[in-house]
């Protein structure tokens, strides 16, 4: 019979109470520890007087059920919790009416007899377990509690259950990578050590880091990280001896590519840090401008390396930090395709071909924007030169809201000011509104009240600034509620009267509707062009072009055709 709900909390709050005594809990943490090493129990649980809280004279409450157990002296003990239960017998007891039942009242001396043959089966049970099952140690215990049946009047204890054996179940979840034996490491070390037998002095310097990094199975670029990490930049070089404990010390932890990565970078972190920032990326990509083939011609204009240098790192963090922290950490390394460009770029000379992160082409499409509108080239730029990207196609509650923080923050943000990785970002985010990461920069720039959705109330905000440019140069305006229909038949959000995150990121024409409240340009060319002529063919093999890519393509022919044009100029002139 279920208990009643007063009942229940009466049962409860007794429960707690006895729980909470402390020879209670003394008992349960010695039984606990006798669990875990394989020993029979030995301290079976003390008694716990169940009196009403609300009697002091230590009188039956009057809220027990007559089939309750007279209460035993506070010295009786109870069975261990993995003895068997006894069942209330006639526990049927119908209040209203109904069959009368016969009630039996147990002795303070039968309790007792009871409790010696719970303590005898228990220890009889635990040299069973104790020849059964081994010793305990990664293995997880499951233990079948002892089951009781009533098959007549008279209560009848039964050991129906059955002690199932210790199952060892082998480690499966490696945060840093499966590890490797000690054999193979020590094999990886030999070949390094044979590399640094062929140097001057047994000493490499950067450039010598080339074949190392090869013999280790490691991409090449990475030879700056494995350079720095054992001591190069502090030295001025690094001997077999600094590199031997600098590979005992990362790689005997870390075991996969994106955790090497991680602690290369932050080795000699005095924090500790389990997360790479924007200063770390330093050396890496600056090391690729030096080095890389489809990079020489940078070597004759230094002052651009570290534009190329920002922009790469800029890119990186837009695609790989998904928390928007500002710190990549080893699981968004891992979901990202960084680490895999990072090895192409070894396979490819023409660097423009490595279209993720390390192009050239956009890089010089990135900065010739940045430039145009950075008048004093001080490398800030505030609202009112955002305002004239494009030819102010961006209306101007969209540029407010990126300069009020919900988009550009960070511990260098300057109030009112843009820098130029946060331009790569708006300009990223600007011509590819497919991108995931584009999708929540323009969700936060449209959720003015921060709360997750975006109301009809601020897609008319955005919207009346675009109905004003329209009226002013001339063009037949949609009115909001036409625009707000047709803004929810195409991204079909669970809830009509509001948009989420992941309606528009599920939504295959999440560029329409930004663009919609956002540019005017780009809106007025969508409703004169048949929505899904733009699709993407998803079963085909090649992969096209993102929106990114084509108009990077086409901004660097405009631009390097019209530096043509001008060199032209000057040369008629001359």
């Amino acid at each position: 019979m279920a208990l009643k709900p007063v009942l229940k909390l009466k049962v409860d709050e007794l429960f707690l109470r006895w729980l909470s005594e402390p020879d209670t809990q003394n008992s349960l943490k010695e039984n606990l520890r006798q669990l875990t090493h394989g020993e029979a129990l030995t301290t079976p649980l003390s008694h716990y007087s169940l009196a009403s809280p609300r009697s002091s004279s230590g009188k039956q409450s009057p809220r027990l059920r007559p089939t309750s157990p007279p209460f035993s002296p506070p010295t009786s003990k109870l069975p261990s919790p993995r003895s068997p239960r006894r069942p209330l017998s006639n526990k049927n007891n119908h209040r209203n009416g109904g069959t009368k039942t016969n009630l039996t009242v147990q002795t303070g001396k039968d309790v007792k007899d009871i409790i010696k043959k719970d303590n005898e089966l228990i220890k009889e049970r635990d040299k069973e377990n104790k020849e059964l099952s081994p010793s305990l140690t990664t293995a997880t215990s499951t233990i079948t509690t002892v089951t009781v049946t009533d098959t007549s009047k008279d209560t009848k204890r039964h050991d129906a259950g059955k002690t199932l054996q210790n199952v060892n179940i082998p480690k499966f979840y490696y945060p840093y990578g499966k590890p490797i034996n000690k054999e193979e490491t020590e094999k990886i070390l030999d070949k390094v050590s044979k590399e640094f037998s062929k140097l001057e002095g047994g000493k490499a310097l950067l450039h010598n880091f080339g074949p190392i990094t090869k013999v280790i199975n490691l991409p090449l670029y990475w030879k700056s990280l494995l350079y720095t990490a054992s001591g190069g930049n502090k030295n001025g070089y690094v001997t077999f001896q600094m590199f031997a404990a600098m590979w005992r010390k990362v790689f005997s932890v870390c075991h996969d590519a994106a955790s090497r990565f991680v602690k290369l970078l932050t080795v000699h972190s005095p924090q500790g840090r389990d997360y790479v920032d924007e200063a770390d990326l330093i050396p890496l990509v600056q090391d690729i401008v030096e080095t890389h083939p489809g990079l020489t011609f940078l070597q004759e204009a230094p002052e651009f390396h570290s534009r190329y240098v920002n922009t790469v790192i800029a890119r990186i963090l837009y695609c790989v930090n998904r928390s928007w922290s500002g710190k990549i950490t080893v699981t968004e390394l891992r979901k990202s395709n960084f680490l895999s460009t990072l090895s192409l770029l070894e396979e490819e000379d023409d660097i423009n071909q490595v279209m993720d992160y390390f192009s050239y082409e956009h890089f010089y499409v990135i900065y010739c924007k940045f430039w145009e509108l950075d008048k004093d080239h001080d490398l800030l730029i505030d609202k009112h030169d955002l305002a004239r990207h494009n030819d102010h196609a961006v209306n101007s509650r969209t540029i407010e809201r990126i300069f009020s923080g919900a988009v550009i923050k960070g511990k260098n943000a300057l109030e009112g000011k843009m820098s130029y990785p946060q331009f790569v970002c708006f300009l990223l985010s600007e011509e590819d509104k497919r991108n995931p990461t584009s999708v929540e920069y323009w969700f936060r720039v449209m959720d003015l009240d921060g709360d997750g959705v975006i109301s009809m109330y601020e897609m008319e905000y955005f919207y009346e600034e675009q109905m004003q440019k329209m009226e002013a140069l001339g063009i037949e305006k949609l009115p909001f509620e036409d625009c707000l229909c047709q803004m929810l038949d195409l991204v079909r959000p669970k809830d009509n009267e509001r948009i989420t995150l992941a309606d528009l990121k599920n939504c295959k024409m999440t560029h329409i509707f930004f663009d919609t409240f956002i540019n005017l340009d780009k809106f007025l060319d969508h409703e004169q062009r048949d929505p899904f002529s733009n699709m993407r063919d998803v079963d085909s093999d090649i992969p096209e072009p993102t929106d990114w890519e084509r108009y990077a393509a086409e901004e660097y022919e405009l631009l390097v055709a019209e530096e043509g044009a001008n060199d032209q100029e000057e040369v008629n002139v001359g």
